[in-house]
C-alpha cells in the first residue's frame, strides 16, 4: 500500500535525528547551488552595471498619435473573453524599439493606455497583450512606435460569454459507455451535450474503456456531467477541431496504475496530442472540478526504477500537447489527497519549442489549484501573448513554470502561491520546498551537422503583483520568488511583487549568471537578491504585514506594512488603485476578496 511508503516505511526505519540532519545537509547543497551567499547589496563580484531603469511603463510624457505617419503594414488582433494580443511589424522596423499602444471601446471618447507592446529584434515585430476587457465589446486600437512615429490602427472584440446553441443531446443518467461526440456545430450554433432538464447524468466506464467521452467534432459544448474512472483520460479532444467549450464537469478517478503502483504519465481529465499538423485551436475549459485521479504522481525523492527517473510522472489535470493555441483556461479547482496527487495541474508541451502548451493568445486565471508534484502550471514552449492571473495554488512544487519562454511575451499577474513541497518522504514541516516561477533558457532538439543544438527560452517574461505566502508559524511556502533553477533566467521584467520565501537566507530571485536581459524593481522581498548589480532600486526588503484577519482571498497589505503604495503604476495592469501608488502584491487594499474556483465572480 501506498501508505507503506510515505508514513510507516519512514517513521519506523528513520528517526527523527535523521530527518534533521537531512533537512540541514539540504540547505547546505541548496545554499552551494544557488549562490546564496551573495546579494545584490552585498556582493564583491564585479560585472556590468545596468543603467537607471524607468518604470516598467515607460515614460510619463505624453506621446503623439496625432501626429503619427500612418503605417502600411496591417496589425493582427486575436481575442479571448477579456483579453486582445496584438502583432505588428511597423515600417522600418529595424529601427524600432518597444511600441506604445492605447485603446477604447468603440463609440466612447477616452483612451486608455496600456502597456507598451514588446519590439522583439529577432523577427521585427512588436508583441504584447490587452487585458482586463469587458467580453463581447468592440475596441478602437492604435499602436505608435516612438522611433519611427508610425502609426497602426484596428478594431477588435472580445469573445462573447453566450453560445447560441444549434442542437441539444441530452443524455441519461447513467451510462458506462464511452459517448463519442462526432457531430460538429456552427458558430451560431452549437451542438450542446448535457444532462436532461432537472436531473443530472454519469459516464463511469469502470476503468474498462479507455475514455468517457471522444469529442471529433468543433463547435461543441460538453456540460454539467460527472465522469468517472476512465481507463487513461476521461475527455479526448481529437485532431483537426476548434471552438470546445468543456463546462461546469464534475471528472475522477481518470488513469493507468504502472507496473511499479504509480501512475501513468500524462493521462488526463482533459487530454490532446495531435501533433502540428492537426492542432486542436479555441478550447475553453472553465468551471469543472478535476480531482482523485485513479493512481499517485511520485515526488521527486521517490525514485522509479523502471523509467530510470526521480522526476515525478503520473496523472494530470489537463494535458495540451502542441497546440494551435488561443485556449481560455478558467474558474476550474484542481484538487485531491497525499496518495493520489498530480504531476503537474495544468500543462502540456512540448516544452522546448516555439509552439508548447498553451502555445499563443490563451488566458488561464481564476483557477484554484493542488496537490502537484511538479509544476501547477507549466506554460511553456512559444508563450506568445500567454496570459496567467489571478489563480490561487497550494501544495505544489512550481507554482508557475515559464521554462523555456521562446517568442512571449507571456504576462503573469496576482496570482498567489501558498504552500509548497518537493519531498514525499519527510514530514511536511521538514520537506524541501519549491519555487513561484521557473525561468530558464536552453538549448534543445537534435543536433546539427556542427554539434549545435538551437537555443530557447529569449522571449519576454511579465512578472506583476504575485503574491508569496508564508502562513504565519508555519513558514511552508515557496524558498525561491524567480529562479532560474537549472538553467538560465533572461528576459524577465519583474514589478509590484511580493517575492516572501521562507527565510532570508533563501532568494527572492536567484539570477545566478545575472543576466543583463532582466530587470527587477519595485518588489518586497525578505530574501536574498542574486541579481546583476543595480537591479530592485526602487524595491523594498522586508515583511508583508496583512490586513486584519487573513483568509481566502484576503490577503490586501495593512497601511503599516512595507510594500503599501510603494509600487509603480502599471497601464492596464494596475488600474483602480487606491492611495499615493499601487500597494505590491496581488490584492490592492480596500478591494473585495480575490475569488478562485467555480463558483468565482458568479
Amino acid at each position: 500500500m501506498r501508505i507503506d511508503r510515505r508514513s510507516i516505511r519512514w517513521l519506523v526505519n528513520r528517526t527523527a535525528v535523521i530527518y534533521l540532519i537531512s533537512a540541514i545537509l539540504g540547505l547546505i547543497a541548496d545554499l552551494r547551488a544557488e549562490g546564496r551567499t551573495d546579494s545584490a547589496e552585498t556582493s564583491t563580484q564585479t560585472g556590468t552595471e545596468i543603467p537607471p531603469m524607468p518604470s516598467a511603463g515607460g515614460s510619463a510624457a505624453p506621446l503623439d498619435f496625432a501626429g503619427g505617419v500612418t503605417s502600411r503594414t496591417p496589425v493582427q488582433a486575436v481575442s479571448t473573453f477579456e483579453s486582445i494580443g496584438l502583432y505588428w511589424k511597423p515600417d522600418n522596423s529595424a529601427e524600432a524599439r518597444d511600441c506604445a499602444v492605447r485603446y477604447r471601446p468603440v463609440g466612447t471618447e477616452t483612451w486608455h493606455q496600456g502597456l507598451p507592446l514588446w519590439y522583439d529584434a529577432r523577427d521585427l515585430e512588436c508583441r504584447g497583450s490587452l487585458v482586463q476587457l469587458t467580453p463581447d465589446t468592440a475596441y478602437e486600437i492604435e499602436l505608435l512606435e516612438p522611433a519611427t512615429k508610425m502609426l497602426a490602427r484596428v478594431e477588435a472584440r472580445t469573445w462573447s460569454e453566450n453560445f447560441p446553441i444549434g442542437k441539444t443531446i441530452t443524455l441519461p443518467e447513467f451510462s458506462d459507455e464511452t459517448l463519442t461526440v462526432d457531430e460538429s456545430g456552427e458558430p451560431n450554433g452549437y451542438v450542446l451535450v448535457t444532462p436532461q432538464p432537472g436531473a443530472a447524468a454519469t459516464i463511469d466506464v469502470g476503468g474498462r474503456a479507455a475514455s468517457n467521452i471522444v469529442i471529433t467534432g468543433s463547435y461543441v459544448i460538453v456540460r454539467g456531467l460527472r465522469l468517472v474512472n476512465a481507463g487513461r483520460s476521461a475527455i479526448v479532444l481529437d485532431k483537426n477541431i476548434h471552438d470546445i467549450v468543456i463546462e461546469e464537469n464534475d471528472i475522477s478517478g481518470w488513469g493507468r496504475v504502472s507496473p511499479d503502483g504509480w501512475g501513468t504519465d500524462m493521462d488526463a481529465a482533459i487530454y490532446s496530442d495531435y501533433s502540428d499538423k492537426a492542432p486542436l485551436e479555441r478550447a475553453i475549459i472553465q468551471r469543472n472540478k478535476m480531482h482523485h485521479p485513479r493512481a499517485d504522481a511520485n515526488a521527486w525523492d521517490e525514485y522509479r526504477k523502471e523509467y530510470n527517473t526521480g522526476h515525478p510522472l503520473g496523472p494530470q489535470a489537463i494535458f495540451l500537447w502542441n497546440t494551435g493555441g488561443n485556449h481560455v483556461i478558467r474558474y476550474n479547482e484542481v484538487y485531491s489527497d497525499d496518495t493520489h496527487k498530480f504531476n503537474d495541474c495544468i500543462g502540456g508541451g512540448e516544452n522546448f519549442s516555439k509552439r508548447g502548451f498553451p502555445h499563443r493568445d490563451s488566458d488561464i486565471y481564476g483557477n484554484k489549484l493542488s496537490q502537484c508534484w511538479d509544476d501547477a502550471i507549466e506554460s511553456e514552449g512559444g508563450n506568445a501573448n500567454v496570459r496567467i492571473w489571478g489563480n490561487y495554488i497550494d501544495m505544489s512544487y512550481v507554482m508557475i513554470a515559464a521554462a523555456a519562454t521562446e517568442i512571449g511575451p507571456i504576462y503573469l499577474w496576482r496570482n498567489v502561491a501558498d504552500r509548497s513541497r518537493q519531498s514525499g518522504r519527510l514530514v511536511m514541516a521538514m520537506a524541501k520546498r519549491g519555487v513561484f516561477l521557473k525561468s530558464q533558457s536552453k538549448e534543445a532538439g537534435e543536433r546539427n551537422d556542427k554539434g549545435e543544438r538551437e537555443h530557447y527560452g529569449e522571449g519576454r517574461i511579465y512578472v506583476f503583483h504575485n503574491t508569496l505566502l508564508q502562513r504565519e508559524g508555519e513558514n511552508e511556502g515557496v524558498y525561491a520568488g524567480l529562479s532560474d533553477l537549472s538553467g538560465r533566467m533572461s528576459n524577465v521584467t519583474s514589478r509590484n511583487n511580493i517575492l516572501h520565501v521562507t527565510d532570508d537566507q533563501r532568494p527572492s530571485i536567484a539570477d545566478k549568471q545575472r543576466d543583463p536581459s532582466n530587470d527587477f524593481d519595485f518588489d518586497l522581498y525578505n530574501g536574498r537578491i542574486n541579481v546583476l548589480p543595480g537591479q530592485e532600486p526602487n524595491g523594498v526588503r522586508g515583511t508583508p504585514v496583512y490586513s486584519g484577519r487573513v483568509g481566502e482571498g484576503a490577503w490586501a497589505l495593512d497601511p503599516s506594512s512595507p510594500g503599501f503604495d510603494a509600487g509603480v503604476v502599471l497601464p492596464n495592469f494596475s488600474n483602480g488603485f487606491s492611495g499615493a501608488a499601487p500597494d505590491m502584491g496581488a490584492q490592492e487594499a480596500g478591494t473585495a476578496p480575490m475569488q478562485f474556483g467555480v463558483d468565482a465572480y458568479r
